[in-house]
């Protein structure tokens, strides 16, 4: 089954109705896909789940809801009346009816599903900020991507609580770790994507964002938690490398009492998660996990 990756969009968008009208179309997709999800497995008689499902299509009709308010507020028509420019792109792993219907289905995994939906919508966001030909969708997209970035910290905390849960207990505790110990992972994984994809166009300059990434975390104030991120060059998949990235710095902005750091966190996990979604997107293109002989 191929894996649905986060796209640029196909077009920039030209106006604010365009862009309430996407990012309602979106939303209310992921609405339509976790009540479909929802329905399937209280057929199965797993109430349990179907209300987890449930309870993620309340979410995004809330953010439905803003959509609509924000429409108002700016003196637009509804954005479900408003044409789209272009076909929104999917965003989810599987058609919802194979996850409602999957006999393997798992809190951990129903949560994973809508992490990776909010990290594509985040990345699509970015991509739209970047094109805007006008300040004010710039700034509506910047908002957008920025508050994906929250769910998507609302929702790994919740996969965390999930996983913690399901797992056995545990006959060690969970590695201190700090961020000099993370500077030094993005400086591993810079010369593991630079050996990799050195004369590659797209995923090319990514070397030397994450060496600033080590460059910004030397600079902050040391901060240390226990984190559950795997081993540094353990594996030659550089897509679980990067993700272990996004969980450390999300964790970071959780627990960080300094504003600061919470806002230097937040900027690290909001380039972590684009970096993430070029690699995947890599992945998608080229029918491979990019990996490289650590």
């Amino acid at each position: 089954m191929s894996r649905p990756q986060a796209v640029p969009p196909p077009a920039p968008i030209r106006t604010m109705a365009d862009l309430f009208a996407v990012a309602h179309a979106m939303e209310a997709d992921a609405v339509a896909y976790y009540e479909r999800v929802a329905a399937d497995l209280r057929e199965q008689g797993d109430d349990a789940l179907a209300g987890l499902f449930a309870r993620l299509a309340r979410i995004e009709g809330g953010h439905v809801d803003q959509i609509e308010s924000w429409s108002a507020d700016q003196g637009g028509a509804l954005p479900a009346s408003t044409p789209l420019p272009w076909p929104v792109p999917a965003m989810f792993d599987e058609p919802a009816e194979e996850l409602g219907q999957s006999r393997l289905v798992t809190p951990y995994r129903a949560l994973a599903a809508a992490v990776r939906q909010e990290e594509r919508s985040f990345a699509f966001w970015t991509y739209v900020a970047a094109t805007a030909p006008a300040d004010d969708i710039r700034a509506a997209a910047e908002r957008m991507a920025h508050e994906e970035l929250e769910h998507v910290a609302l929702l790994r905390r919740e996969r965390r609580t999930a996983f913690h849960q399901a797992r056995e207990t545990r006959t060690s505790p969970l590695p201190t770790l700090g961020l000099r110990d993370l500077a030094a992972r993005e400086r591993t994984l810079a010369d593991r994507l630079d050996a990799a994809f050195r004369d590659d166009a797209m995923l090319g300059p990514l070397p030397a964002e994450a060496r600033a990434n080590a460059e910004r975390l030397d600079q902050a104030d040391e901060i240390e938690l226990q984190l559950t991120l795997g081993p540094e060059t353990g594996t030659p998949d550089l897509v679980h490398a990067a993700e272990v990235l996004v969980e450390a710095y999300l964790a970071v902005a959780d627990v960080a009492q300094d504003a600061a750091l919470v806002a230097t966190a937040q900027g690290l996990a909001a380039t972590a998660i684009s970096r993430l979604a070029a690699l995947r997107m890599w992945s998608a293109r080229h029918g491979v996990r990019p990996v490289d002989d650590a």
